[in-house]
């Protein structure tokens, strides 16, 4: 009976120790790809929440636009990490201008043109990865824009980081990328990209330029009123399109409709009759 007691008691101290050391392994164990990224991602919030911090206390001039100019730049550091998780690439021609270095032209300009208040504007500034910062944008205006989508960022990074589900967590990274793609944008002066009932507001809209304009730039967007642009600016954006518009067109997703030559013959005569005087 002793004997069947020190038995029993070993073969416990035994498991014990066995599950001791599994949980020691598992805990020694290192984050898996996913976790590491999805940490490091957090940590880029942080320091922008910082930089942006370091704005709010900057009193010359000088230092408040360096401070922006930094923010400006890592936001669009940490929306090209984002980018590269998986599930959160470009997704055709909605995807094509959202930080993708292989359609930026000179001087930085996007391929499609879409870099400024309307598709023109300003190229990439020094340090600057993509977009310039806009240079109407005040110390104050920049910080009030920016503080609320800081919070949403933190708030959208924590349930990246709480959700085990990997298709879910993929769902959220891509609404993350999404978010910070159209807020940048916005604060560029593109908002009109999101306008409700565009398509409804443009001169002439049933004209065969107004149809084309509707059917294949809503594609990606909002349609853009010819009021954007002087006549010569949308013949510098529609002949960027016609350069790109081969090479884009494989890879711009299943049911994208691309426009023949003809079609961008009259979608550019529209733009430019109903353009800007200047």
């Amino acid at each position: 009976m002793k004997a069947h007691r020190r038995s029993t008691r070993a073969l416990s101290n035994f498991c014990i120790a066995a599950l001791l050391f599994a949980a020691a392994t598992i805990a020694a164990e290192p984050p898996s790809p996913d976790q590491a990224r999805i940490h490091e991602l957090e940590k880029q919030v942080d320091d922008l929440s910082q930089e942006l911090s370091r704005l709010k206390g900057a009193n010359d001039p000088a230092a408040q636009r360096q401070a922006m100019q930094r923010h400006w730049s890592m936001m669009q550091q940490h929306m090209q990490s984002v980018r590269q998780m998986p599930g959160v690439g470009a997704r055709g021609c909605t995807d094509w201008m959202m930080m993708d270095p292989s359609v930026m032209g000179p001087g930085g300009n996007g391929g499609c043109g879409m870099t400024g208040h309307g598709m023109m504007g300003q190229g990439m500034g020094p340090g600057m990865m993509g977009w310039g910062m806009p240079s109407a944008l005040t110390a104050g205006s920049y910080q009030q824009q920016m503080q609320g989508h800081m919070q949403r960022m933190h708030e959208q990074m924590a349930a990246i980081a709480a959700e085990k589900d990997p298709t879910k967590r993929q769902a959220l990274m891509r609404s993350h990328y999404e978010s910070m793609y159209r807020q940048m944008q916005t604060m560029r002066g593109m908002g009109w990209m999101w306008a409700p009932n565009a398509a409804a507001s443009l001169p002439d809209a049933k004209s065969r330029g107004g149809q084309l304009v509707t059917e294949y730039c809503s594609q990606c967007h909002a349609p853009p009123a010819p009021s954007l642009h002087t006549k010569d600016e949308w013949g510098q954006v529609t002949s960027r399109m016609r350069e790109h518009i081969d090479e884009r067109a494989a890879g711009a997703g299943p049911g994208v409709k691309v426009p023949s030559a003809s079609e961008l013959d009259a979608i550019d005569e529209y733009l430019g009759k109903h353009a800007r005087e200047r």
